[in-house]
């Protein structure tokens, strides 16, 4: 199984139907069904700016692997994906923290689609970002 089936699968999962989430995808024009935050994983959105950098830095921290970052280009935006739970910090003005009860417009991995686009694909295996490392990271740059 390749990794964009797996990180298909994977996405799916958080469903309480993955067949069905997977049947949308399939048959959606835009390719992007809505995901549940809080389930599998949590999401920090950041702007472009601030993402790269917070990148940069949890990159420089030695992590050979990262979780997956989703590009949202019309609101100029990151969302790391990371370990569901309470947020280590308070994320700051700039960012805003999506946890249970948020709802995410994600698109297949293994498709082009306008507007959001996978920096970093879900592997499929679900390595995610540590909130302890990303919040590290972020803390001196919050007031970007």
């Amino acid at each position: 199984m390749n990794s964009s089936v797996r990180s298909v699968r994977w996405l799916a999962s958080v469903c309480d139907d993955p067949a069905v989430c997977l049947s949308e995808w399939r048959l959606s024009e835009r390719g992007v069904v809505l995901l549940p935050a809080g389930r599998l994983w949590d999401a920090l959105a950041v702007p472009e700016a601030l993402g790269h950098s917070l990148l940069n830095a949890v990159a420089r921290c030695g992590r050979s692997t990262t979780g997956p970052v989703l590009r949202d280009s019309r609101r100029r935006e990151l969302l790391l994906l990371m370990t569901p739970g309470s947020p280590v910090t308070r994320p700051g003005r700039a960012a805003r923290y999506l946890t249970t009860g948020t709802w995410l417009a994600v698109p297949d991995p293994g498709r082009r689609v306008t507007g959001l686009s996978w920096l970093v694909p879900p592997d499929g295996r679900g390595t995610l970002f540590s909130p302890h490392e990303v919040y590290a990271a972020l803390e001196p740059r919050a007031g970007r």
